[in-house]
Formats: C-alpha cells, sequence, structure tokens
C-alpha cells in the first residue's frame, strides 16, 4: 500500500480519489476490451449496490448494508476508484461491528462519488476507444 493509501480521512492533499494505474495494470492484464467490459460492469453494477446500502440502512439491516458496501468496495478497488474504496470500507466497518450510525452519509457520500468516478472512467473508455 501507497502512502496515499494508508493517510486517515482529510488528508485529502495525500489521497487520491482515482489510481489511474489501477486502470492500466488491467489493460495491460486483459487489453482494452476486458479494460472496457469491466467499466461497463462497474457503471451498471455499482447504482444497485449503493442503492442496496441506502436500503439496508433506511430499513435498519446491517447485513444487507455489510453486504452490499463489501461488493462496492472490492469493484471499486479493483478498477481504481479509491474514494469509493475507502467509503465502502468505513461504512462496512461500522456495519460488521454492528452500527449503522453514519453510514448514512457515507452513502450519500458514495452517490456523489459515484458520479465522478462515472466521468473518470468514461474518460478512460474514450481513450481507448481511439
Amino acid at each position: 500500500m501507497t502512502d496515499s493509501q494508508n493517510a486517515e480521512p482529510g488528508d485529502s492533499a495525500e489521497q487520491s480519489a482515482t489510481d489511474d494505474a489501477a486502470l492500466g495494470r488491467l489493460r495491460r492484464f486483459g487489453g482494452g476490451k476486458l479494460l472496457d467490459e469491466m467499466i461497463g460492469l462497474f457503471v451498471s453494477t455499482a447504482p444497485d449496490r449503493i442503492q442496496a446500502a441506502r436500503t439496508g440502512v433506511d430499513t435498519a439491516n446491517v447485513a444487507a448494508a455489510e453486504m452490499a458496501l463489501h461488493s462496492l468496495k472490492s469493484s471499486s478497488a479493483q478498477l481504481g476508484a479509491m474514494q469509493m474504496q475507502r467509503l465502502s470500507e468505513r461504512g462496512e466497518q461500522l456495519a460488521r461491528s454492528g452500527t449503522l450510525d453514519g453510514v448514512d452519509r457515507i452513502v450519500a457520500d458514495l452517490e456523489e462519488e459515484f458520479a465522478r468516478v462515472q466521468t473518470w472512467l468514461g474518460r478512460s473508455r474514450t481513450v481507448e476507444a481511439k
């Protein structure tokens, strides 16, 4: 892990919201087609995972929120959406400890961050298509 990935929340100057190197690794591993498919899958499933976390919070279903956030954490990290990964991890840890206090704010932050990530990934797809 890099220092920026170990930084505490609030050290935004040290933390990157996205990691282009993650996309580069996927591109090298499976080519542009794999990268494009993975981006497409993430963009289509992340809203459902965020909504599942929201529903878990709204219905006080700790296990559902934890599962949705765990899934989102993994897929975010794989594509280099590091701020989404960190937010998901924070929410997952809270849910795992048996509380949803603060998870509603984390889900709202995930919704906002996803919009930014979607734009970033869209640019990556555009670059790959050239």
